[in-house]
């Protein structure tokens, strides 16, 4: 499902126009973006939770020039779901 059907689906459910879910989606992704770059972690009760996890640099072998390379250190985006997402998929 991409998100323009989402959207339909939803703004059918909430019987709201698909503008105003649209706004609502934007600024609930800016909201969790923005707590999430400030280092916090976001729980969403019955979903999951999101937090910025740190990858450490590393080295890795290419085979192709025979020869390690150095991969920086990131931050990575985790999802954690609930455990009543996993129970309802699951049923």
């Amino acid at each position: 499902m991409k998100q323009k059907e989402l959207t339909q689906r939803l703004a059918t459910a909430m019987n709201l126009s698909r503008t105003e879910l649209t706004q609502l989606q934007d600024a609930f992704i800016a909201q969790i973006v923005e707590a999430v770059r400030n280092g916090n972690t976001v729980a969403v009760q019955g979903f999951g939770s999101f937090e910025l996890k740190e990858k450490p640099a590393r080295k890795m072998f290419n085979p192709t020039k025979n020869e390690y390379m150095e991969i920086p250190a990131r931050q990575q985006l985790g999802f954690r779901p609930s455990g009543t997402l996993k129970t309802k998929i699951n049923q």
